[in-house]
């Protein structure tokens, strides 16, 4: 009612306006005259005039008060116009929807093929890595050491890169992929340090793991271990010469535990603090020491949100960096 008279406020204004001129002409007719019209004429012929107004005005109303509350009560379809000019706008209106619908659908139909495509090709260069890491390992003895540490690093990277472009193109299909397990902390942490032994070998970084082994989280491990990936992978990348070890400690307090990974490498910049979960930003370290593609904390940080874990990062330039990850207990 309140958008109707809104609507219709422009006119009353000159319904009355004519009003106003039909009077005073009619007065200027009675002194023309030799009279002059009374003030219960004049009362009478607003009266009679504003009841026709409002007989009009609820005529109106309830033809068209479906029309206005059709936008609140379906807001994604128009109720049976009352006039040619609404049908013309909900014929508009109509045309327009299905023609968003139809580009909305052949959007999801090439995101989709994308993301088959991400998934089919991270998967078939998987098995070169492989191979060539396999074979790494057979011919060792008769390589060089420094040729052998170049490629198994180089091997690496290309592994956490496709792993990175997997677990981006899984994460917008997160629901489809996700299922929580009650995991040791201490056994998860155990493997992925593992998967890194090759690069904390030869970055002389080692780790320190102090966590209880009866420490029991409930996450998705497959998405949790990426995220300890990303960070342990920082870690190694971002240490100096005086860098000798990461630590590994977890706390609990009443329902809430605390993983904290801290390393004492470069650390980050102040000036860089405030976007290091923004996606693709390398920051000052990324582009001085070693490529980044700017991924791997933006990825930790949905992924952790997603699991309903909190990730935070606190550093300090060349004192070394901390990341916390806040995990409520079941």
């Amino acid at each position: 009612m309140k958008d109707f008279l809104k609507d219709s406020l422009p006119f009353i204004l000159f319904f009355y306006s004519q009003c106003l001129l039909i009077i005073g002409i009619a007065q200027l007719a009675a002194v023309i005259a030799g009279t002059s019209l009374g003030i219960d004429i004049i009362i009478y012929l607003f009266i009679l005039p504003t009841s026709c107004l409002i007989i009009f005005l609820l005529f109106r109303y309830y033809k068209m008060r479906e029309f206005y509350r059709g936008f609140h009560q379906t807001p994604n379809s128009l109720p049976e116009s009352p006039n040619r000019l609404l049908e013309n706008v909900t014929a508009q209106y109509e045309q327009q929807t299905n023609h968003f619908e139809e580009e909305i659908d052949q959007l999801e139909r090439q995101k989709q093929l994308e993301f088959n495509f991400m998934q089919q090709w991270v998967h078939q260069m998987k098995t070169p890595v492989s191979v060539m890491h396999l074979t790494l390992q057979k011919e060792k003895d008769d390589l060089p050491e420094d040729f052998l540490h170049s490629m198994q690093e180089e091997l690496e990277r290309l592994q956490q890169g496709l792993d990175l472009a997997l677990y981006q193109s899984r994460l917008q299909k997160f629901d489809r992929d996700f299922y929580v397990q009650q995991v040791s902390l201490n056994s998860l942490i155990k493997e992925v340090i593992k998967e890194f032994k090759s690069s904390f070998i030869r970055n002389n970084v080692f780790p320190k793991l102090d966590i209880d082994e009866e420490i029991i989280i409930a996450t998705d491990p497959k998405w949790f271990r990426f995220v300890l990936t990303q960070i342990i992978s920082n870690a190694i990348k971002y240490s100096k010469e005086t860098s000798d070890t990461i630590y590994f400690e977890a706390n609990e307090e009443y329902k809430l535990l605390t993983l904290r990974i801290r390393d004492t490498g470069h650390g980050i910049p102040a000036q860089d603090m405030s976007r290091v979960f923004d996606p693709f930003f390398t920051g000052i370290n990324g582009r001085t020491f070693r490529e980044s593609t700017g991924m791997g904390l933006y990825l930790s940080e949905e992924i952790c949100k997603e699991l309903g874990h909190d990730l935070k990062i606190s550093s300090e330039k060349d004192v070394g960096t901390t990341v916390s990850i806040m995990i409520e207990k079941a």
